[in-house]
């Protein structure tokens, strides 16, 4: 639906193009871009090619537009010409087709542009209009015949002129913010027309190897940006191989790149006797052919245009290995037209050759000196260690971007490559940026294989979990100072020439300030992140239970909402089946309008007193089997789960009553020891007292974690305990209770008689005899002292 036929916009866009001085324009632009924007109406309708009197205003408005665009771009002024392409750029982008269509002289003038002597500013932005030019007419087959075909060669041509260095020292340099302009421009054009730019695709690869993997023997800085421009218009250029091809191209740049890894590594390794041997094939056919020469520095590169540029000494080595490795990262990353073969093994093979290196610890020098090579200096060796951590953590940059890109498929080395990463995390842990990569990558690794972990795997990830833990106790102050030890003060008490910090003494409370930490957001929330992983993709029962217990500590100190729920629908249990440490009332406190939170509090029960052998959750065979592995004392124990009478041994003898509490309150495993029974005292929760003016009746529940099963049938059997004394029989007096009573209860076969007791208490016996269920008759003696006594017989 139109809005208006002729916005005021497109009036006064006109207007203030005719009226106002070249020079000022610029000043303008931004105005200017905002009311051309808001004409998209009369700019993308049916024009005529020439305007006549019989046309519309608009028409005629959108024509003198055009015009005054076109001229602005001819101008003789740099201004003019830099306000031109800009108005260009937002009339194709706002004008669509009929803007398209008309767009060939933009398009030359632009070109004749990008070949005179302009400023940077000005070139940059006349190839990013003849990109968004190029780009919107790649849905046109018709236009791109017309105006892409004829004018692309031309373009790439001046953009490889704008890359060349200058004849003369005295020429300025190409700035390096165009040249990465340059870059993307190739590398959004190229897989819309491979086969245009296949002609220049060698000149291309040459004007790039200086910007791949730089080092400071190239003598200049190239920023990260420029880098991963030049890396992605590397990767791309396998586009322009003849069709078929591309996908060998590609594979064949991969290989040389892992060659030239491990070149370069034969070199910056040279003092290191190295153990490591590669998985897929020979270690010959994957190290340089050429031999270290100890008597001069690492060096490697060559001059050649298909080479990439030389370096010399270990620092400039180390930058060639991490450019290396984050451009097959690249080439793991971008995606390809066509299907491609991973080399998985070649890959993995140089992470293991970095992983394999263990750098000497400050307690183990000998052991660690026969790994080194005695032809080379201190110096160098100091340079190697210095540098290492760098490599390292640029290896485990490339092992995530091989986990990313696989996704399940990694789950066949997921295993390997978590023991390198544990392997890299020993030695290089000290640095921030190092944790937070490896925090992350571990992450994910233990979502795709975490559950199926074994004991040994998961007791490795120690020293992960507890660096994660210190970096966000850390972060939150929840660290203390430590206290110095008694061999420290000593030592500074004899070395009294060393300066000591004289306001030191005043702080008494010195080692009870927090530690300072600093650490950025990205490595809080990846710490926070694996912390929650570690909860709910480990298996529980594999974690110590300290280690788990400093997880559980980190999570409420930290307020991790995600761990803490983790943890709560991911209990550890302990040998008695029971779980020890129950969150929830934390997490309740802390989160109590958090939806998940609340579910949780409604909803999740935890089994804090579940027992292993219930009968719910453990298989018949297995509860026999420990039922059976008990010692068998004098009597029936009441913390065990009852059986039916027909499973019941025939030795069966009684044995003394332990009245537990309810299962909602044990929170320990139960004693084996006797506890007695005081019947004057006042009962738990789960005993119901009723009483008469004849007899008082105490009816105790069963817990309700103890649900009586059949083992030959599926029949539960509840069964309660009833014990009525006689109110006339028993007086409870004022006077202090003793604390000795006794209570004994024998369990009879089925179809004997109950038997009579010498008490006043009697089991009371089910009356339903239609039921399958055997009775079980609790007969239940009270004795007390010889006082007691006399006094019952007194009333």
């Amino acid at each position: 639906m139109a809005f208006s036929a002729l916005p005021p916009e497109l009036r006064s866009l006109c207007r203030r193009l005719t009226s106002t001085e070249t020079d000022q324009l610029p000043a303008l632009l931004p105005s200017l871009l905002k009311d051309l924007l808001r004409c998209q109406e009369p700019l993308s309708k049916p024009q005529e090619a020439k305007a006549s009197e019989s046309s519309s205003e608009s028409a005629v408005l959108v024509h003198k537009l055009k015009t005054r665009i076109s001229a602005l771009l001819n101008s003789r002024t740099t201004q003019g010409r830099f306000v031109g392409t800009a108005l260009v750029k937002a009339a194709v982008e706002t004008g669509g087709w009929e803007c398209l269509r008309t767009s060939k002289p933009w398009v030359q003038g632009l070109l004749s542009v990008l070949q005179r002597k302009e400023p940077a500013v000005v070139k940059d932005l006349v190839i990013v209009t003849l990109i968004k030019i190029y780009t919107l007419l790649h849905a046109y087959p018709t236009l791109v015949r017309e105006i892409v075909t004829p004018t692309l060669p031309t373009f790439a041509t001046a953009c490889l002129q704008v890359l060349k260095p200058p004849a003369t020292s005295k020429a300025p340099k190409t700035p390096l913010s165009l040249v990465e302009t340059i870059f993307e421009a190739f590398s959004t054009i190229i897989p819309l027309y491979p086969t245009t730019l296949r002609q220049f695709a060698g000149k291309i690869r040459t004007e790039i190897r200086s910007y791949l993997a730089p080092t400071i023997s190239d003598g200049t800085i190239v920023p990260a940006s420029l880098q991963a421009s030049g890396r992605r218009l590397a990767i791309r250029l396998h586009m322009t191989a003849v069709k078929g091809g591309d996908s060998t191209e590609w594979a064949k740049h991969l290989d040389g790149l892992v060659k030239t890894f491990h070149a370069t590594a034969d070199q910056v390794f040279r003092a290191i006797q190295e153990s490591w041997e590669p998985v897929s094939g020979n270690r010959s056919n994957h190290t340089s052919q050429q031999k270290v020469n100890f008597d001069e520095e690492p060096q490697g590169g060559n001059t050649s245009p298909d080479q990439l540029p030389p370096w010399t000494g270990i620092y400039a080595g180390s930058e060639r290995m991490i450019g290396l490795l984050d451009l097959i990262g690249e080439y793991i990353r971008c995606r390809t037209k066509t299907v491609v073969t991973i080399p998985i093994s070649e890959l993995i093979d140089v992470v293991t050759r970095i992983s394999s290196i263990m750098p000497p610890t400050p307690g183990k020098e000998k052991q660690q000196s026969v790994l080194m090579n005695a032809a080379v200096g201190r110096e160098e060796k100091d340079e190697l260690w210095t540098v290492f951590p760098d490599i390292q953590l640029a290896a485990v940059r490339l092992l995530r971007v091989i986990a990313r890109r696989l996704g399940r498929n990694f789950v066949p080395v997921a295993q390997d490559s978590l023991e390198q990463l544990v392997r890299m995390f020993e030695s290089c842990y000290r640095l921030p940026e190092v944790r937070a990569t490896i925090f992350i990558l571990t992450h994910e690794i233990l979502q795709l294989y975490g559950p199926t972990m074994a004991k040994l795997t998961v007791e490795s990830l120690s020293l992960i979990i507890k660096s994660c833990c210190r970096d966000l106790l850390g972060s939150a102050g929840h660290i203390k100072r430590p206290k110095p030890s008694a061999s420290a003060l000593q030592d500074a008490q004899k070395n009294k020439s060393v300066s000591q910090n004289a306001d030191a003494f005043l702080n008494n409370n010195a080692e009870d300030e927090p530690v300072t930490v600093s650490l950025s957001a990205e490595h809080i929330s990846a710490a926070e992140t694996l912390l929650a992983t570690l909860f709910s993709h480990v298996p529980q029962q594999h974690l110590p239970s300290s280690l788990r217990a400093h997880m559980l500590k980190t999570a409420i100190l930290c307020r991790i909402r995600d761990a803490q729920v983790a943890s709560v629908l991911h209990p550890s249990r302990d040998r008695s089946g029971r779980t020890p440490q129950v969150i929830l009332p934390y997490l309740t406190q802390q989160f109590p309008r958090d939806e998940s939170v609340e579910i949780l509090r409604f909803n999740f029960r935890p089994l804090v007193t579940g027992f292993r052998e219930d009968f719910m959750d453990v298989d018949d065979e297995l509860v026999e089997d420990e039922v059976e592995e008990r010692p068998v004392t004098d009597g029936f124990s009441f913390d065990r789960p009852f059986e039916p009478a027909l499973a019941f041994p025939s030795g069966l003898s009684t044995t003394a009553i332990t009245t537990e509490a309810p299962a909602s309150l044990v929170t320990r495993p139960i004693e084996p020891q006797v506890k007695t029974l005081n019947p004057f005292l006042s009962r738990p929760a789960s005993e119901t007292a009723v009483t008469s003016e004849e007899h008082t009746t105490i009816v105790e529940q069963p817990a309700p974690s103890n649900g009586l099963k059949r083992k030959n049938d599926n029949t539960d059997i509840t069964v309660s305990k009833r014990v009525e004394i006689d109110s006339t029989a028993t007086t409870i007096s004022s006077a202090p209770v003793p604390s000795a009573r006794t209570a004994t209860a024998s369990v009879e076969a089925p179809g004997q008689a109950p038997a009579t007791n010498k008490g006043k208490a009697v089991a009371s016996q089910d009356s339903d005899e239609e039921s399958d269920n055997e009775s079980v008759h609790l007969n239940m003696e009270l004795d007390s002292d010889s006082d007691s006594e006399d006094d019952d017989d007194d009333a």
